[in-house]
């Protein structure tokens, strides 16, 4: 930890000193980010009547600062790690402080190499995604070796060898892998109103087993292949992976290999556009190691397929992707009504339909015949491969949203959502094989709408205000928002927001969440508190998701880059 600490102190000593001299000679350039998070908590019985989300220690905070050291073709990082302690509702191995993020990068005659930490996507990820998503505590960067090599324009080798970050920790997993791509246009050295893109690539994990129960292997393999068609009005988008039998903890150590299909096509041209997407998920978690916990040791990626909301009521209900098994569809229309038309009036008008859904598998479950079939299938293929939908909905989503321009100084964006939401599956964790025929599953059916409207009142001056209301009978009942945020651009805005939960079941919980934010923001610095009340919820961001804890109290966002 000192050597860490005396590394980057010297970085930023050193950085002092590059502008003074910078005239006489290249010394490179050290530039990175800061962010702390921090949130004070007060007791509040009526949202929180166990105290869950009432930590001992009342002020938590996390925080980390980059540093990125550049000169010609050399790169080199480092990121330092605070958690004193985690705010409530993230991973708690996140405790303590470390440099967990450290590389040196090395570019030069078509050769990119890394040592250290990295980030890397083949493809849709559907084989290989290491990436950070700070709101869901999420961090499965690489720590080993990277090469990317330029064989030729138009394709593109990459290899990587390494293992997975799991808080200040590695995984016992090692994970080696590689992809090709190739581009014809590139190839060609020539673009042109049509490309076409091709890709494969192949992972493996390796970790030993000595399991006193279970023969299992210590190599498991991943790989894809894929294919994008691009012309001046159509994007055809295809990739499959098969995984190679992988017993572990989420799947309940069954022995049947993994399929995987995602795929996407979209048109455009003029004021229309067409998006048609499906998705097939059979058994395809897969961590670098076979034990995990929530978003731990992940090495791919699943695309949700689904409208990602954004509006805090919609969002209530966000779709969880279920890795062990799922099939769904997305469509979506967009058109640009022009101006001077009857739907496009004077400033014209664009209306955008979605519409996606997502089934579990048929699965014909096949049961060790030495135990009691109704506790595990442990040991076995677990079920029969391809199979189609089931009849149990995970979701069902259908949204329309107009976004037009009423007069020179007011927009409006109004938005209408149709939910179905299987609470059982996506937030309790009712996995397939334990749904039976006496299984009640709960779904929540929900009717929402949104309109926001941005009111440009005088140069710099505006005034955005949002109302949501969401209907439903299951759950926690309905509920109503209303937003007001003043801005005075580029430096200052107010906002204040109450959500209502009036329809509650439960009449003691038919209760207000007002909040109240300031943010300020003065070159790339930015200062934001919050004071007030946040609702019980999940946040989502690309399919993944995690529970937010009701909560009372201040909060601290300070970022800053340089």
């Amino acid at each position: 930890m000192k050597k860490h600490l005396v590394f980057t102190l010297a970085l930023g000593l050193g950085s002092l000193g590059l502008s003074a001299q910078e005239k006489q000679a290249d010394y490179g350039q050290i530039h990175g980010n800061f962010q702390t998070n921090a949130q004070y908590y007060l007791r509040d019985t009526l949202i929180d009547p166990q105290g869950d989300a009432y930590p001992d220690e009342r002020m938590l905070a996390a925080g980390f600062l980059n540093l990125i050291y550049t000169k010609g073709d050399f790169m080199a990082g480092i990121r330092y790690e605070n958690y004193q302690n985690n705010l409530v509702g993230l991973p708690e191995g996140f405790k303590g402080q470390g440099i967990p993020y450290r590389f040196a990068r090395y570019k030069k005659d078509g050769f990119d190499i890394t040592v250290g930490n990295y980030y890397e996507q083949f493809g849709s990820g559907l084989v290989f995604r290491t990436y950070e998503e700070r709101g869901l505590g999420l961090d499965n960067a690489m720590d080993g070796l990277r090469l990317i090599v330029n064989i030729r324009p138009g394709i593109t080798a990459k290899a990587l060898v390494g293992r997975q970050r799991i808080y200040f920790n590695t995984g016992d997993g090692i994970v080696r892998g590689g992809d090709v791509e190739f581009n014809l246009n590139d190839f060609k050295g020539k673009a042109g109103s049509r490309n076409l893109i091709l890709g494969a690539s192949m992972v493996s994990r390796f970790q030993e087993a000595q399991d006193p129960i279970f023969n299992l292997p210590e190599n498991v393999a991943n790989a894809g292949i894929r294919a994008n068609f691009i012309s001046s009005n159509f994007n055809f988008f295809a990739e499959y992976a098969y995984k190679s039998q992988d017993p572990n903890s989420a799947n309940n150590f069954i022995y049947k290999p993994g399929h995987a299909i995602y795929s996407t096509l979209s048109y455009a041209k003029d004021n229309l556009g067409i998006l048609l997407g499906y998705k097939y998920y059979d058994n395809f978690l897969f961590r670098s190691q076979r034990v995990g916990n929530f978003t731990e040791a992940m090495i791919n990626y699943l695309p949700p397929l689904a409208e990602l909301h954004t509006y805090a009521l919609p969002a209530l209900y966000s779709y969880n992707i279920q890795a062990n098994g799922e099939t769904g569809i997305q469509a979506e229309v967009s058109y640009k009504f022009d101006r001077g038309t009857l739907i496009g009036g004077k400033y014209g008008t664009l209306l955008n339909i979605n519409f996606s859904n997502s089934y579990a598998l048929d699965k014909d479950f096949e049961y060790r015949t030495d135990i009691d079939s109704s506790q595990t299938i442990s040991g076995t293929d677990g079920y029969k491969d391809w199979a189609g939908p089931g009849d149990v909905q995970y979701s069902q989503d259908f949204n329309v949203e107009v976004k037009t321009k009423i007069n020179k100084s007011l927009k409006g964006t109004f938005s209408y959502y149709n939910f179905i939401y299987n609470r059982s599956a996506l937030l309790d964790g009712v996995i397939d094989d334990r749904i039976g025929p006496d299984t009640h599953l709960k779904y929540v059916y929900v009717n929402a709408a949104v309109a926001e409207l941005l009111w440009k009142i005088k140069p710099r001056h505006s005034l955005r205000t949002e109302a949501q209301f969401m209907h439903t009978e299951q759950d926690r009942g309905s509920w109503a928002l209303l937003l007001l945020e003043y801005s005075i651009a580029p430096q200052w805005f107010v906002a204040v927001q109450d959500a209502y939960n009036y329809g509650n079941p439960d009449p003691d919980l038919q209760i207000h969440y007002p909040l109240v934010s300031f943010g300020y923001t003065r070159g790339t610095t930015k200062v934001q508190v919050n004071y007030g009340r946040q609702q019980q919820g999940v946040f989502c961001v690309g399919g993944i998701c995690r529970v937010v804890p009701a909560s009372n109290g201040f909060s601290l966002l300070l970022t800053s880059n340089f």
